[in-house]
């Protein structure tokens, strides 16, 4: 009996499971909406274009849009999270043909450059421009040309996309950027009658927002 107690005793005691808590990992879509904001800091964006151009000059009949191409410069800041603020610098040619006449227009403009993210996180923005610009038309044989000028505006949609910029910029907002943009740029008639041109675009932005 005492015997069997003592062997009782000095038997060892079998452990029970013991269940560890793992920390599953968010993946990585989750973890990135979580970053660090990307239109971010200051930046710097070029834009290349293409589009119509419907113009009305003194000289020369213009009943048919003018296409083409053109470009642009863009530099500001992302001065809150949901609105930026910087200047633009934007210019286009367009070519068309009247009564088997080559016309040829070109423009540029000098712009306030507004953006607005109507949600934060998701790098939809909004843009709107005003500031003074200029164009001329010229049509082939005929000398001289005939040209427009004065207060400038402009308005666009553009969705961002940053490539790669949460796995090189994980801890730091802003990154490269590429971008769909579609706008429109307008010089409006100082009078009734008066010169004017109204353009239509469908571009491609490329740039680098700096970050905070």
């Amino acid at each position: 009996m005492g015997a069997s107690t003592k062997a009782l005793a000095l038997s060892p005691v079998p452990s029970l499971p013991t269940h560890t808590s793992s920390t599953v990992s968010p993946p990585a879509s989750s973890a990135s909406r979580s970053g660090p904001p990307r239109v971010d800091g200051g930046y710097l964006h070029i834009i290349a274009l293409g589009g119509l151009t419907w113009t009305r000059v003194q000289r020369f009949d213009t009943p048919k849009p003018l296409g083409g191409f053109g470009g642009g410069l863009r530099v500001g800041e992302a001065v809150l999270p949901w609105m930026t603020l910087g200047l633009q610098l934007v210019g286009s040619l367009g070519y068309g043909v009247h009564r088997g006449a080559l016309q040829r227009v070109g423009q540029g403009a000098l712009l306030i450059d507004i953006g607005v993210l109507p949600i934060p996180k998701i790098p939809l923005s909004f843009r709107f421009g005003l500031g003074v610009g200029g164009g001329a038309v010229r049509e082939e044989n005929v000398g001289g040309r005939s040209g427009y000028g004065g207060a400038a505006f402009s308005g666009a949609i553009r969705y961002e996309f940053f490539p790669r910029a949460y796995r090189y910029r994980p801890n730091r907002g802003g990154g490269w950027m590429i971008a769909p943009e579609i706008g429109w740029l307008g010089l409006p008639p100082a009078a009734k009658g008066r010169p004017m041109a109204n353009t239509l675009y469908v571009g491609f932005v490329f740039g680098f927002y700096f970050g905070s």
